[in-house]
């Protein structure tokens, strides 16, 4: 058996084995530590590379959720699966914080007996400390991932991700290092190059140096933001066409059929989709629900598989973006609540008054055409227009739409961009109520300015801790901050859900000791008596 997990049997994920097991809910324990460093065989080293080219053909994986900070926690992996996800990978994990900080490793990953096959990723720079985080996860998951394609500042000033591709030497370090003394196969999540050649000869020397499978998102380093653009195909096929392993497309999944569109552009075994599910989760089933309905069953896992306040928050926000745009004392309510009830109440207030517009004629006539747009899409009969897109109910789970698409669709339609439309809206408003453009503008000012002066005085303001008088972590029952809450907890030998404090089993064990001492000394004044 290559791997150490019962599941995996030959280097083998074992689907029957693992769908009957026990579930249970598996965090890293502070006390877990390293064994010996043993270096892999050559046979286990072969094994590992065929691993996600069998696996795949096997198990026919083809719909897989990426990693995503703060958003593929355990809850959103497991709705996924049951919405037509094969494979699911966790969100990125720092590697050096990982192999150093117990509660950080306690706290970042948690795994579940039915969420497999599941790949841990991680990011950094030294070899050693990635190799480490690798083997602490061993039987823990089927293959760790090495993060080659986050573009964020955060991760050029932590010098990780993307921005390791100008030293493909110390990458092909790493993926050596991994490969040679860890049990699990190594991957890699990268971006295109801007050169062809230069993407095609990255993705080779990555695979040369152990990578066993390789993720490929069709967008460069500098397309973020508002310059994201379109994921270019074409060069994850040319990668596809040099490399002896797996390939995973990612980039422009945001629509029933685009699944099977990549696939057939570009030759991946499978496709990794990430904005796109967390605004519809049932994108791979192609389907676009209700969208409160959605965020409603999301709640059932949150509360299931014990999900982070801010993962919750950012989901509910992406999977009902559009209403909560229509309802924004919901949105603020949103923003300011902590705990699975206090969420399900928003969803649910927000679920009866969808359901008031859904009964009005004219709604269910809008359902229908939006319906029918939806579908043409999804089989390529019209292209996905955020115009479109922006005019269907606000209700239904649909592509995120950015302001910069609309205003390039308006550019090549309307003649102004969206910016010169506002200018024209100002001018129009001055006339109407005859001061000039200038005279208007101070208007509008003072008016959102009173707005957020309303806002400010209505802000929930946190209570102060109830020892140190700092702000109180939100949800802490306690009302303290994380600090002070770990020293109560300790002192009084009791648990916080928020913070994941757990020492209520000191005071039983206190309590058994208790027992056990209380009966010594029962049988010793017994034996002294006769």
């Amino acid at each position: 058996c290559l791997f150490s997990d019962s599941t995996m049997v030959n280097g083998e994920i074992d689907a029957t084995n693992a769908a009957s097991s026990v579930d249970l809910v598996y965090r890293i324990p502070k006390a877990e530590s390293l064994g010996e460093l043993t270096k892999c065989s050559i046979e286990e080293i072969n094994a590992k590379k065929r691993f996600w080219s069998d696996s795949l053909h096997r198990l026919n994986i083809k719909n897989v959720v990426a990693p995503m900070v703060d958003q593929s926690e355990l809850a959103f992996r497991m709705m996924m699966r049951a919405h037509g996800a094969h494979l699911t990978y966790t969100p990125m994990i720092h590697a050096h914080l990982f192999t150093t900080d117990t509660t950080y490793r306690k706290n970042i990953l948690s795994t579940y007996s039915s969420d497999r096959p599941v790949i841990v990723q991680f990011c950094g720079n030294d070899p050693n400390t990635i190799r480490d985080a690798c083997r602490l996860v061993e039987g823990k998951c089927d293959g760790v991932d090495l993060n080659l394609g986050c573009p964020q500042n955060v991760a050029k000033r932590g010098h990780y991700g993307s921005y390791l591709q100008d030293e493909v030497d110390l990458i092909c370090s790493i993926l050596s290092a991994v490969r040679d003394h860890c049990k699990l196969p190594i991957s890699a999540k990268i971006r295109i190059r801007e050169d062809r050649e230069q993407t095609k000869e990255y993705a080779k020397r990555l695979v040369e140096a152990g990578a066993t499978m390789l993720t490929v998102h069709g967008r460069t380093r500098e397309m973020k933001g508002v310059k994201t653009g379109l994921a270019d195909w074409t060069r994850i096929r040319d990668v596809v066409d040099v490399v002896d392993v797996p390939v995973i497309a990612n980039g422009n999944i945001q629509m029933g059929g685009d699944v099977e569109r990549c696939m057939a552009a570009t030759g991946a075994k499978a496709v990794m989709a990430a904005e796109g599910i967390l605004y519809n989760p049932y994108l791979f089933e192609g389907s676009h629900p209700v969208s409160y309905k959605v965020a409603l069953e999301y709640l059932e896992y949150a509360g299931r598989f014990d999900a982070d306040v801010s993962a919750i928050r950012a989901h509910l926000f992406r999977m009902c973006q559009y209403s909560l745009l229509e309802h924004d004392d919901l949105r603020q309510k949103i923003s300011l609540v902590y705990t699975v009830e206090q969420f399900r109440e928003a969803i649910d207030e927000l679920g009866r008054r969808v359901e008031e517009v859904r009964e009005i004629e004219e709604s269910r006539t809008r359902e229908e055409e939006a319906s029918k747009v939806y579908r043409d899409v999804a089989e390529g009969l019209r292209p996905l227009e955020s115009s479109v897109v922006a005019l269907t109910p606000h209700w239904l789970c649909k592509p995120y739409i950015r302001l910069s698409d609309l205003t390039k669709e308006k550019e090549g339609g309307e003649g102004m961009s969206e910016k010169e439309k506002k200018k024209e809206e100002m001018r129009e408003k001055a006339a109407e109520s005859g001061v000039s453009v200038r005279q208007m503008k101070k208007r509008e000012r003072r008016a959102l300015q009173a707005e957020k002066t309303i806002k400010k005085e209505i802000k929930q303001k946190f209570p102060p801790c109830a020892r140190c008088g700092q702000p109180a972590s939100q949800g802490c029952k306690g009302v303290m901050c994380k600090k002070c809450c770990r020293w109560t907890c300790r002192s009084e030998k009791k648990d916080c859900n928020q913070h994941k404090y757990k020492f209520a089993h000191l005071m039983e064990k206190e309590e058994d000791n208790a027992l056990l001492e209380g009966a010594r000394e029962e049988k010793m004044e017994e034996e002294g008596k006769l």
